[in-house]
């Protein structure tokens, strides 16, 4: 079996196990960001861990849950975020993602060496793919990228400075938008790939690398731009993938015409 065919059965075994009825939704301690872990947080990302070991031998992991483990000479670092979107899933509002990237361990290693990402949806049997330069979707009724994007911008504040990007934006834009958040930002930036928005902001500064590198990767894939806006401008596909880092500012837009307006609502 092709080593990315036996990488997306260890998903499904995730994805198995949250539609489960052993899930857990008690409070077990936090994780390394300082967030509450639940039960289900905790177990999904051992069974993630335990099937990737298997099959990709040495393997070094860097988990929502767990951190960065190092041990031997690895191959490969795994990124895993067992479930994106946990608000979500503990009350059943069905938009939540388990998140998985692969690459070449090497310290140095960035978004833009992953080699496999996977977005794949808990509550729908929907996958996103990125692998050998490309994107497939499994699953899903529409699997290629709109010629245009909706009329939605995805995205996230809890005060004043955060919503200010935001409605910026929005102002700029001859077109009426729709601004929506809705809880697992792998999938909202898998969307704004897709077109399905036209673009994603959130300055909150709640966002770890974990929770994005394979949804970026799998987005700017499909012709989305990807800035990483935490102290200056840069390119998204640098943000590290081999140590736990806060990812204070991110945006992605459609298109460099949605980029353009996303990086002038930031100034």
């Amino acid at each position: 079996m092709e080593l990315w065919r036996e990488v997306l059965n260890c998903v499904e075994s995730v994805r198995a196990y949250l539609r489960s009825s052993s899930v857990s939704y008690d409070v077990v301690g936090q994780n390394p960001f300082g967030d509450v872990s639940k039960g289900f947080d905790v177990e999904a990302e051992r069974i993630a861990e335990k099937c990737l070991a298997q099959v990709l031998g040495e393997v070094a992991f860097l988990g929502e849950e767990t951190g960065l483990r190092v041990s031997g000479t690895p191959k490969w670092i795994a990124v895993i975020d067992p479930v994106d979107g946990s608000t979500n899933f503990t009350y059943d509002i069905p938009w939540a993602s388990i998140s998985l990237a692969i690459a070449p361990y090497r310290e140095s290693a960035r978004v833009r060496d992953v080699t496999l990402a996977v977005v794949a949806e808990v509550f729908r049997n929907v996958t996103y793919i990125y692998r050998g330069g490309s994107v497939e979707v499994l699953g899903a009724k529409r699997c290629g990228r709109r010629a245009q994007p909706a009329p939605i911008v995805l995205g996230y504040f809890d005060n004043e400075c955060s919503h200010k990007p935001i409605l910026k934006y929005t102002s700029s834009n001859a077109r009426k938008l729709a601004i929506r958040s809705l809880g697992s930002a792998a999938l909202d930036i898998v969307y704004v790939g897709l077109g399905n928005a036209e673009a994603f902001i959130d300055s909150r500064a709640k966002l770890r690398n974990v929770d994005v590198v394979a949804a970026i990767r799998i987005a700017t894939a499909l012709g989305a731009k990807a800035v990483d806006c935490s102290n200056g401008f840069r390119d998204a596909l640098d943000i590290e993938v081999c140590e736990e880092r806060r990812v204070s500012c991110l945006a992605v837009a459609y298109s460099d015409e949605q980029f353009n307006r996303v990086l002038s609502a930031l100034q």
